[in-house]
């Protein structure tokens, strides 16, 4: 039996967001696998911590599922923002996305887990993203180097419309990671197979909405990620 979710309005609104680039999505109405890594954020109320507060199911893109989670911290402080001068308790709070890729029962992904080093050119008005590389484990597989192409770096540097839109996008992005993801399983989740999570750095809310230029970024990469299982899908077995 499904656990049945109510859903956080600012899903609505990112929804409503990615529908002004042709994304199209529907909000998951129950607890969907991945979302079990956090408690929901409702559940937290006033204690320190990071929830889950929801997830969108892409239809006509590369990503398959967008989570929202956020993540939130009391502090006292002089002046509490609505009230008199005096001691107080504020919220900062912080919200991230992440993109899951599903791929079949049949597909098993080696430790595959890269992310981004940028370098930041720092101007007297604008900065600029002076370089970026990809770092960490590229293989799909634990097979020797060579016998086949399982490196996922590979085709992400080759891909020239990739690289423009990363050389733009990281300078707010700043880190971008791309790996391996295995879900917890919990009997009243629906399960998703979803096996590759990328994700960038928390945000404030108002920097939740990624602009065109970043949505096509991230559509890029997972669309490379999944051509490349795909060739690989002998071997991820």
């Amino acid at each position: 039996m499904a656990l049945l979710l109510i859903s956080d309005p600012i899903l609505e609104k990112i929804q409503d967001h990615f529908k002004k680039y042709g994304i199209k999505s529907s909000i998951s109405d129950e607890r969907l696998d991945f979302e079990s890594d956090y408690p929901d954020i409702s559940i937290l109320g006033i204690k320190d911590g990071m929830g889950n507060v929801g997830s969108l199911k892409l239809e006509n893109s590369p990503i398959d599922y967008i989570q929202i989670i956020k993540k939130q911290e009391y502090a006292k402080c002089d002046y509490a923002v609505g009230g008199h001068v005096g001691m107080g308790i504020h919220k900062h709070s912080w919200w991230m996305m992440k993109l899951f890729l599903a791929f079949s029962d049949s597909i098993h992904i080696g430790p595959f887990d890269i992310g981004t080093l940028t370098t930041i050119k720092k101007g007297l008005f604008h900065s600029e993203v002076e370089s970026f590389m990809w770092n960490g484990y590229p293989k799909l597989t634990t097979l020797p180097p060579g016998l086949v192409r399982d490196n996922v770096v590979d085709p992400l540097s080759s891909d020239q419309r990739l690289r423009q839109l990363m050389t733009k996008c990281l300078l707010k992005e700043r880190t971008i990671t791309i790996s391996r993801y295995s879900p917890r399983h919990e009997s009243r989740a629906v399960e998703t197979n979803s096996k590759i999570v990328i994700k960038s750095k928390w945000k404030l809310q108002k920097d939740l909405f990624a602009d065109h230029d970043t949505m096509e970024m991230y559509e890029k990469m997972a669309k490379i990620v999944k051509q490349t299982v795909n060739d690989l899908k002998y071997h991820l077995r």
